[in-house]
C-alpha cells in the first residue's frame, strides 16, 4: 500500500516539476501531453490515470502546496493567529516559481480556489461566515497576485508589514465611516 502510494506520488511530483519547468518558456497549449510525459519520465497511461488534463496538474499541485503550508503551520508550537499572513507569504516566496508560473499562465483562481477550501468555505456555511471566509481567501490571493505581478519586491516580512499597516488603517477608519454616532 505504502509503495502504491509513494508510486503515485513520484507520478504526480514529476509531471507538476516538469510542467511548471515547461510553462517557464511555454504557453499550456503549446505543451502536448506526450512531450510532458517523455521529458517527466512517466508514461502517458500513468498521466491518464492520475489526471483528465494539464489544468488539473496545477490544480492538485497548488492544493497540494496549501496543504502542505498548513501542516507546516499548525505543527509550529509558536505560531500565533496573526503569523499566518506572514507565514503563507513566506510559503509563497519559497515556492515563488510555481506561483509565478500560476500567474504568467492566468490561473491564479487556483490559488484562490485552495484558499477557499483551506479556511473551509463551503455552501452549508450561513451567509455571515461565507461572505468573511470569502473576504479574507479573495483579498489576501488578490494581495499574493499583485505581489507577484510586480515582481515580488518586497520581502515576506515586508509584505505582512504592508497588509498589517492597511488593516490597522481600514479599521481605524471603520468606527468614523461604518457606524452610527
Amino acid at each position: 500500500m505504502q509503495n502504491d502510494f509513494n508510486k503515485v506520488y513520484y507520478v504526480e511530483q514529476q509531471l507538476a516539476e516538469t510542467l511548471i519547468e515547461l510553462l517557464k518558456s511555454m504557453s499550456l497549449d503549446e505543451i502536448s501531453v506526450r512531450e510532458l510525459c517523455v521529458r517527466a519520465g512517466v508514461g502517458r497511461a500513468s498521466f491518464y490515470r492520475h489526471f483528465q488534463s494539464k489544468e488539473e496538474i496545477l490544480e492538485r499541485h497548488a492544493q497540494f502546496l496549501i496543504k502542505e503550508w498548513a501542516k507546516e503551520l499548525e505543527s509550529d508550537p509558536g505560531a500565533k493567529p496573526w503569523n499566518v499572513f506572514e507565514s503563507l507569504f513566506n510559503h509563497i516566496k519559497k515556492h515563488q516559481t510555481f506561483y509565478e508560473v500560476l500567474h504568467k499562465t492566468g490561473r491564479d483562481a487556483i490559488l484562490r480556489v485552495s484558499l477557499r477550501e483551506k479556511i473551509g468555505l463551503t455552501g452549508k456555511l450561513p451567509n455571515d461566515d461565507a461572505y468573511q471566509k470569502v473576504f479574507f481567501a479573495d483579498g489576501i490571493s488578490g494581495w499574493i497576485e499583485e505581489w507577484i505581478e510586480r515582481g515580488m519586491q518586497e520581502t515576506p516580512d515586508e509584505l505582512n508589514e504592508l497588509l498589517c499597516h492597511y488593516f490597522n488603517e481600514v479599521l481605524s477608519h471603520l468606527g468614523k465611516v461604518f457606524i452610527p454616532a
